[in-house]
């Protein structure tokens, strides 16, 4: 069994590049009106005429060096402060909340992605 997050996209070219080449996934298949988009174990599909519009986290080991290794792939984070239990953003808007920190970012469609990290 394999997890699948459908993302809703309106550009469908463009958010293939977005998930491939700036966030380093791998594309298993693209159709005229669909993508499958690798991600470790499970995929994201992206649909013209479906799927979510956000929010879909990415759960890394080490989020510091993952924010600063897709900021140099031209990522911007946003902060999280707006959100429910957010008490503090650092220089790299990475949000801290009270179970672990949250990176913001968007998609090249405008959806609302993140990547956590637990508190230890």
């Amino acid at each position: 069994m394999k997890l699948i997050i459908d993302i809703k996209v309106s550009d469908l070219p463009r958010a293939v590049i977005f998930y491939t080449k700036l966030l380093g996934f791998e594309s298993r298949i693209q159709k005229e009106n669909w993508a499958a988009i690798i991600v470790g174990d499970a995929e994201i599909h992206l649909y013209k005429d479906g799927g979510v519009t956000g929010h879909v986290e990415f759960y890394v080991e080490d989020i510091d060096n993952e924010v600063r290794k897709l900021k140099n792939r031209g990522i911007e984070f946003i902060s999280g402060m707006d959100k429910p239990n957010a008490l503090e953003v650092d220089d790299f808007n990475v949000t801290k909340f009270p179970w672990g920190r949250t990176a913001f970012f968007r998609d090249s469609e405008g959806n609302e992605l993140a990547l956590v990290k637990d508190l230890e």
